[in-house]
C-alpha cells in the first residue's frame, strides 16, 4: 500500500508540533519568571525602609554639617558684632567722629550681610540693629549739640560735614532726618542769638521837647546783628553745600527755612512794637526815629533781595512794615502844617525871632534829609502836592510853586526824587511865604524892611542847604531853581528904595526930554523950566538915595557874603542909571550954586556906596 504525502502538510506538521513544544517553554519560563518576580517584589518591600533610613541618615548627617558651618558663621558674625559694639557702646567724644561713622557705615553694612546669611537668627539680627538706630540717634545729638556750639572752628566744620555727608549716603529718609534738625537747631539758635537785641528796639514815649538822639534806640544794632547772623548761616551753608553736593535752589531753601521764624516772629514784632506807639501820636513826635527804622528796613529789604530771600516769605513781617510805612508817610503833611503853625505862633515878627524860626525849621528838615532812603521811600507813589492842606487849589500854584512852568519833558513827575524836590521846596515855601504874611500884617515896616527880613532868611536857607550835601541833592536843580525864584521875588521888594531912586532918574529924565520936545526949544542953553526940572530931578533923587542910606543902615548887616550880596544888587541897580544922570546933566549949566544939587560926582558915588554898603 502505498502513501502519497503531500510536502506542505508534512511542512505544517512539523511546524505545529514545534510551534506546541515552544509553547511549553515558553510556560515554563514564564513561570520562572514570575518566580523571579515575587522574589524581587519581596526583597524590594524589605530594602525599601532600609535605603529610607540610610537617606535619612544622610540628610541628617549633611544637615548637622550645614548647621556646624552655620554655627561657624554665626559665631564670627557675633564676633564681628562684639568688636562694633565695644566703639558704639561709647560716647563719640571718647572714640572721636570719625572712627565712629567709619564703624557705623560697617555695621550697616554687616547687617545688611547678615540679614541675607543668618536670617533665621532673629534675636542677633534685632539687637545689632537696635544698636546701629541708638548709635545714630547719638550721631544725631551729637550734631545738635556740634550746631549749638557758638565757636566755628576748622575742626568742627569738618565734623558738621562728616555728619552730613554720612546721613546723605545713607538713605533719603536720613538725609531728611538730619536736614530737619539742622535747620531747625539752627533756626531756635538764630532766634536765641537775637533774644538779647530785641528789648532795646522797644520805643518810648518820649517827651517831644527833647529830641531824639540818632542810633539811641536798639533797632540799628538789632538789624546789623540780624544781618550778620543770617551772613554766617548762608556761609555755614555754602562750604556744607559744596561737600556734600547741595545745589543752589536746595541751599535757598535751607536758609529760608533757617530764617523763617526769627523774621517773620522776632522781626515781625520789634515793627509791630514801633506801630502801637507811633499811631498813638503824631508822627512828628518820633520823627527821626520813624526814618531811622525805615532806613533800617530798608536796608534789611535790600540784603534779603541780594541773598536770594524772598522778602514775600514773611506774610507777619511784611504786614507790620507796610502799616508802619503807611503811619510814617502822615509825615509830610504834618511838617508843612508844624511849619506854618510855628511860623504863625509868633505874634510879632522881628528880625530876630523870625530867623529863630527859619533856623529851627530848616534844621529840622535838613535833620531828616539825611534819611533820604526813607524819605525816598515814604513819598514813593504820593501824589504831587497832597501834603499840602490848600484851598482853593490856585494857592498851590500861585504861593506854593511845586507846578512850575517849562518844566523838562526828560522829568518824570511821580519819581519819588522828584516828589521829595517839590516836598522840601513846598516846606520852604511854607516858612517863608508865611512869614511874609505875618510882616505884611505888620504895618509899621516899610516894604523895604519888610524884603530885607525875607531875602535875608532866604539866603541863610541857601546857605544851611549848600552846607548839607544830602539836603542840596535832595533838593536837586529844580529846588535850587524854586529857591532862587524866592530869592529874586524878595530881592525885588528889598530894593524898593534903590528901586524909587532909580525910578526917579529913569522917569525925570523921560519927562525932561519929553517936555523939550514938546515945546519945541531950540536954543542953545537950557530953558528956564528944563532948569526947573533938572533941579527937580537931583533934589528928588537925592532926598530918595540918602533915604534908602538910612534905611539900609538900620539893618546892621553882619553877615559878610549877605553884606557882600546886597551891596553888589544894589550897586548894579543904582549906579548905571545915576551915571547917566551925571553924564547928561553932571556938567550942564542949569545952575550956579552946582553943589547944592549934584552933591556927588561919579568917583564920589561910588565911593559912597562902597562905604556905606
Amino acid at each position: 500500500m502505498s502513501f502519497n504525502v503531500d510536502i506542505d502538510e508534512a511542512d505544517v506538521a512539523v511546524l505545529n508540533q514545534n510551534l506546541i513544544k515552544s509553547k511549553e517553554l515558553f510556560t515554563s519560563i514564564s513561570r520562572s519568571l514570575n518566580k523571579i518576580s515575587t522574589k524581587s517584589s519581596t526583597a524590594s518591600i524589605k530594602i525599601k525602609p532600609i535605603l529610607k533610613d540610610v537617606n535619612k541618615l544622610n540628610d541628617n548627617r549633611n544637615q548637622l554639617d550645614s548647621g556646624l558651618n552655620l554655627l561657624s558663621e554665626v559665631s564670627n558674625y557675633a564676633s564681628e558684632t562684639s568688636k562694633y559694639e565695644s566703639v558704639l557702646n561709647n560716647s563719640i567724644e571718647l572714640i572721636g567722629l570719625k572712627k565712629f561713622i567709619d564703624t557705623l557705615t560697617r555695621s550697616k553694612v554687616l547687617l545688611s550681610e547678615m540679614k541675607s546669611n543668618i536670617k533665621r537668627f532673629k534675636g542677633i539680627l534685632i539687637n545689632f540693629e537696635n544698636l546701629i538706630d541708638k548709635s545714630e540717634l547719638n550721631l544725631e545729638n551729637y550734631f545738635q549739640k556740634l550746631l549749638k556750639s557758638n565757636a566755628m572752628g576748622t575742626n568742627k566744620m569738618n565734623e558738621i560735614i562728616l555728619i552730613f555727608q554720612y546721613f546723605y549716603s545713607s538713605s533719603m529718609s536720613g538725609q531728611k532726618t538730619i536736614d530737619k534738625i539742622f535747620m531747625r537747631s539752627q533756626s531756635i539758635k538764630l532766634a536765641e542769638i537775637m533774644r538779647p537785641h530785641e528789648e532795646p528796639t522797644k520805643p518810648i514815649k518820649r517827651n517831644s521837647n527833647i529830641p531824639y538822639e540818632k542810633g539811641s534806640n536798639g533797632i540799628n544794632r538789632y538789624n546789623n546783628e540780624l544781618i550778620k547772623a543770617i551772613k554766617g548761616e548762608i556761609g555755614l551753608l555754602n562750604e556744607v553745600g559744596a561737600k556734600i553736593n547741595l545745589n543752589a535752589s536746595a541751599k535757598d531753601m535751607f536758609v529760608l527755612d533757617i530764617v523763617r521764624k526769627v523774621i517773620n516772629e522776632s522781626y515781625a514784632e520789634v515793627i509791630g512794637n514801633f506801630n502801637k506807639v507811633f499811631g498813638q501820636s503824631k508822627t512828628l513826635n518820633n520823627d527821626l526815629l520813624i526814618l531811622e527804622t525805615i532806613e533800617n528796613l530798608n536796608h534789611f529789604e535790600k540784603f534779603l533781595n541780594v541773598s536770594n530771600i524772598d522778602v514775600r516769605s514773611f506774610p507777619a513781617f511784611n504786614e507790620n512794615y507796610h502799616q508802619l510805612i503807611k503811619i510814617s508817610s502822615e509825615i509830610f503833611r504834618e511838617l508843612i502844617e508844624y511849619s506854618e503853625n510855628r511860623v504863625k505862633s509868633v505874634e510879632r515878627l522881628t528880625d530876630l525871632n523870625a530867623t529863630e524860626t527859619v533856623v529851627e525849621l530848616i534844621s529840622r528838615i535838613r535833620k531828616l534829609s539825611e534819611y533820604n532812603i526813607s524819605l525816598l521811600k515814604l513819598i514813593s507813589g504820593m501824589k504831587l502836592g497832597s501834603w499840602l492842606n490848600l484851598k482853593p487849589a490856585v494857592r498851590f500854584i500861585s504861593v506854593y510853586t511845586s507846578v512850575i512852568p517849562n518844566i523838562s519833558d526828560d522829568i518824570d513827575e511821580t519819581a519819588p526824587e522828584h516828589l521829595l524836590s517839590c516836598f522840601i521846596s513846598d516846606y520852604i515855601d511854607s516858612i517863608i511865604i508865611n512869614i511874609e504874611i505875618g510882616l505884611k500884617a505888620d504895618v509899621s515896616l516899610k516894604k523895604s524892611m519888610q524884603g530885607y527880613y525875607l531875602i535875608k532868611n532866604t539866603i541863610l536857607i541857601e546857605t544851611i542847604v549848600n552846607r548839607s550835601q544830602q539836603l542840596f541833592n535832595s533838593l536837586g536843580n529844580l529846588g535850587i531853581e524854586r529857591l532862587n525864584r524866592l530869592k529874586k521875588r524878595f530881592l525885588k521888594l528889598f530894593l524898593d528904595d534903590w528901586n524909587y531912586a532909580s525910578y526917579i532918574i529913569i522917569r525925570d529924565m523921560t519927562t525932561i526930554t519929553t517936555t523939550n520936545a514938546v515945546s519945541g526949544h531950540s536954543g542953545s542953553g537950557m530953558s528956564s523950566k528944563e532948569k526947573e526940572q533938572i533941579k527937580e530931578l537931583f533934589k528928588n533923587f537925592n532926598e530918595s538915595f540918602e533915604d534908602a542910606l538910612r534905611n539900609y543902615e538900620k539893618y546892621n548887616i553882619t553877615d559878610v557874603n549877605l553884606r557882600a550880596y546886597l551891596s553888589g544888587e544894589i550897586k548894579k541897580l543904582i549906579l548905571n542909571a545915576y551915571f547917566k544922570l551925571y553924564d547928561k546933566y553932571g556938567s550942564g549949566e542949569f545952575t550956579k550954586n552946582k553943589a547944592k544939587y549934584i552933591k556927588y560926582n561919579k568917583h564920589q558915588f561910588e565911593q559912597i556906596l562902597n562905604e556905606k554898603l
